[in-house]
């Protein structure tokens, strides 16, 4: 019979551990940290060398975005570092055996009281199942003051904490691979000063205060984004397989499409049968397969026709699409003028990976039609835009008899105004619009260079897909 002591000593982490997880079993090499990584480097750095806070983090997101890869290139960090004291506790593996978080920190108490005051690294892996996980970390981080702590778990529940846990925790979002990181991993091609380039492109064309302004901070980057699409072969194709195919971490290394297809229809069922039954009781798995089905065909939410369709009450449709945005399955926005503007009660989902949309679809279609084909696109850029903007900052527009872009982005006085689409070249949703806007960005798969026209910008979307 395994105790808890046998537990404990089984998470000590050792180097051939650690090389196991952070590299290519057959292949050998090292797997690219996610962007997300900096972040977590910085707080340990803050904490071991100035005793900065946070000392506890959590990394949250969709399923296979590489949460779990990123707690052991944690320990691979930390042992470098000279870290000894490296514990990895894997809790669906735990709560299978009937332990709990809280049972591994009652064990260092009685039986090894030394490790409540050495300096150490915790790492735990799907917290939420461990019911009382909030409450023993909260337990751990007050009593193990010289512990660095990094937890995932799903989005909501790591949201959800209580309010002592939540001042105490930093909440990391792993979102699905940027255009960057995945060239990085298939390709090994870097951005020559990435986290300034990518910094750079989005002061310039999120936060430049005219058009004039977003088209000098553009020409001072230039030289580098030339530089790093040269290096690539068909870009094209990369861009299109990335979209559809190679978002979400775990699959960067398919190259059979429907296997990944295969793959990403068990992960959304996972996250429909094993994380929503956690996040609600009262949901009905089945009916949440249904909209998301609905949704996959049309991001547009209409709440009535959703109700008859599906066959239950509109406040139940409502409460579903509130927990699939919990769970990271969908984000959705609301029209420009906010919720309560009058203006109308409608809302858009767009699905946190295109994959999944497309994985939907594969159900209904045999081969995708250019309108299908855009939705990825518009998912692709919702989930770049939630990067750097909370929903009160992004919106959609739509006014009645008005030309409406896509999306409406809050920044400074007046809002930027952002249209995208496979052959654009139009800007006739850009100055048809009743927004009173900065500028308007018209981005393209059909655009190979950047130029102006008069208060807009036109991108080539593998400009975009640098951010």
């Amino acid at each position: 019979m395994i105790e808890i002591s046998d537990i404990f000593e089984r998470a000590k982490v050792n180097r051939q551990k650690i090389e196991a997880n952070v590299q290519h079993a057959i292949l050998g090499h090292k797997f690219e940290p996610r962007d997300v990584f900096a972040d977590i480097q910085n707080c340990y750095t803050g904490f071991f060398t100035k005793g900065k806070e946070p000392r506890m983090l959590g990394l949250s997101g969709l399923r296979g975005t590489g949460k779990t890869t990123l707690l052991w290139q944690t320990a691979d960090f930390a042992e470098q570092q000279n870290t000894e004291n490296i514990y990895f506790f894997e809790i669906e593996k735990i709560a299978t055996l009937g332990f709990g978080i809280l049972d591994v920190f009652l064990y260092l108490e009685k039986y090894r009281p030394e490790l409540l005051t050495q300096k150490s690294v915790l790492l735990f892996d799907e917290v939420h199942f461990d019911k009382k996980w909030s409450n023993a970390l909260k337990i751990i981080y007050e009593n193990m003051r010289a512990a660095y702590i990094v937890a995932t778990g799903s989005s909501a529940l790591l949201l959800q904490t209580t309010a002592d846990l939540a001042t105490r925790m930093l909440i990391l979002h792993t979102f699905p691979l940027h255009f960057t990181e995945y060239v990085s991993i298939t390709r090994n091609i870097q951005l020559d000063n990435k986290a300034q380039v990518k910094e750079g492109l989005k002061n310039a064309l999120f936060f430049s205060k005219s058009i004039t302004e977003l088209k000098e901070r553009l020409s001072q980057i230039k030289p580098e984004l030339q530089t790093y699409y040269q290096r690539i072969e068909g870009l094209d194709y990369l861009i299109d397989t990335y979209i559809k195919y190679h978002n979400i971490a775990r699959f960067t290394l398919y190259d059979n499409t429907n296997y990944i297809l295969r793959e990403i229809d068990s992960l959304y069922h996972r996250v429909i049968y094993e994380d929503i039954p956690v996040l609600s009781k009262e949901t009905d798995s089945e009916n949440a397969k249904k909209l998301l089905l609905r949704l996959a065909v049309s991001d547009e939410i209409n709440v009535q026709t959703l109700s008859q369709a599906i066959g239950i009450s509109q406040e139940e449709i409502n409460n579903m699409i509130n927990i699939l945005a919990k769970a990271e399955m969908l984000t959705v926005l609301y029209p420009f003028g906010g919720i309560d503007s009058g203006i109308n009660k409608m809302k858009k989902a767009f699905f946190m990976s295109p994959s999944i949309r497309l994985a939907l679809l594969q159900q209904f279609v045999n081969e995708l039609e250019n309108e299908q084909i855009a939705k990825l696109y518009e998912d692709i850029t919702v989930m770049y835009l939630k990067r750097f903007f909370d929903n009160s900052m992004l919106s959609f527009s739509s006014f009645a008899k008005s030309k409406n872009p896509d999306f409406v982005i809050s920044t400074h006085s007046k809002p930027i105004i952002l249209e995208v689409g496979l052959n654009k070249k139009s800007k006739q949703q850009i100055t048809g619009s009743k927004i009173d806007f900065r500028y308007g960005i018209v981005v393209s798969t059909k655009i190979e260079e950047a130029y102006f026209e008069q208060e807009t910008v036109y991108l080539p979307f593998s400009l975009f897909a640098i951010l």
